[in-house]
């Protein structure tokens, strides 16, 4: 391996010192991928904790196969988004570290890919700003994200994040800056983001129509996302309900999470005869399911639908599966602990990295937001620090 190198999943090394990332050198790289008709992919995750299967099966999967479709992939890691739910000061910077070593560890390939940090972008806010201007509040009002937030306001006092704060009112507009500033035309989403993707082509068609053809208009795909219930039998694995199975979980916090899993004595009937995960497992008690849905994942089918099996037979195995489960999930994270912890992959080759990044992606994003504002007739910065 070479010195201040990363062993990736493909087997390549790769290099700071020899020059990490070796494309995207400027805006001009960009509008040459693009006239080969190379599609922009953008998408990002928050900074708000260790990565957990719901990451996994949700996002990051997906990031995985789209590296390998040989298109132009963005990936961000969103730690303005991040301080719209802050009730206290957190240390994101260290949880972007964390999960930029774990993207990685996990094959996310920065030869590949472009893996940035959207506060290393600061050019985001000033386009978010222009693009403040042309959004009527009445739409931002009209957000799931935000009535969500507000009714469980008024349920809770103490509810995560301040539902009230222009932040969270303006979250599309900050994602809808996130996706023009690189002039994305695909975006991935899956359903709890897919008005707000709505609203970012809502505010770019808008942005157009006054001030001229500036913005490109993305469209989203369905990400081919797995909601992955949580341990605790809830609908959703997530950090903030304390309920995740997490990528670095060692062999004993993997099986003293799985043990602690609640099962039932008294299984309910399939009433099918599939053996399709998606039809079989809503027909079961939450707490069953999820181990299930864990065992169809990592295991063989064999093993899959031999559990199956018990579970129609009425038998008492839930021990065996709760072992079993605990085991095929150890053995995914092995991979992934051992490459987080390689002697390569310190602080200091996290932050070259963050920096080589920022330095690609500022090309392309600072002649979208000077071009935005020559349309508007401020014309361009007459200095940029």
């Amino acid at each position: 391996m070479a010195e201040n190198g990363m062993r990736l999943e493909s087997g390549a090394a790769v290099s700071l010192s020899s020059g990490f990332i070796p494309f995207l050198s400027g805006a001009s790289e960009i509008r040459g991928s693009m006239a080969t008709q190379q599609k922009i992919i953008l998408s990002g995750i928050r900074p708000t904790g260790r990565l957990h299967y719901g990451n996994y099966f949700g996002a990051i999967r997906h990031f995985l196969r789209l590296q390998e479709q040989g298109e132009r992939c963005y990936y961000f890691i969103a730690d303005y988004h991040a301080l719209t739910t802050v009730t206290e000061r957190q240390d994101f910077f260290q949880q972007t570290v964390d999960m930029l070593r774990t993207y990685v560890a996990c094959g996310l390939d920065p030869v590949k890919s472009v893996i940035y940090r959207q506060s290393d972008l600061p050019v985001t806010a000033e386009l978010s700003l222009l693009l403040g201007m042309v959004t009527n509040i009445g739409h931002l009002e009209r957000g799931t994200t935000y009535k969500d937030k507000m009714s469980k306001l008024q349920e809770d006092p103490r509810a995560e994040g301040n539902p009230l704060s222009y932040g969270l009112l303006g979250y599309p507009v900050l994602m809808a800056a996130d996706i023009l500033i690189v002039r994305a035309d695909i975006v991935p989403v899956g359903d709890d983001q897919r008005q707000h993707l709505e609203m970012a082509i809502d505010i770019a068609q808008k942005f157009n129509h006054r001030f001229g053809d500036i913005l490109n208009i993305p469209h989203g795909v369905g990400r081919d996302a797995l909601r992955l219930p949580g341990l605790d039998g809830s609908v959703k694995m997530g950090k903030s309900e304390s309920n995740t199975l997490d990528l670095l979980d060692d062999p004993a916090a993997v099986l003293k999470k799985i043990k602690a899993v609640p099962t039932t004595t008294d299984p309910l009937p399939l009433e099918t005869e599939s053996n399709d995960p998606d039809v079989v497992l809503p027909k079961m008690p939450p707490g069953v399911g999820v181990l299930y849905r864990l065992l169809s994942l990592l295991a063989s089918e064999d093993v899959y639908v031999d559990f199956l099996g018990k579970y129609r037979r009425g038998e008492k195995f839930y021990g065996t599966l709760k072992k079993s489960v605990a085991e095929y999930v150890s053995a995914f994270n092995v991979p992934i602990i051992e490459k987080y912890n390689d002697s390569a992959n310190t602080e200091e080759f996290v932050k070259d990295f963050l920096r080589t990044n920022a330095q690609k992606v500022t090309p392309v994003a600072l002649e979208t937001v000077e071009r935005c504002r020559d349309a508007m007739g401020i014309g361009h910065s007459l200095y940029r620090a």
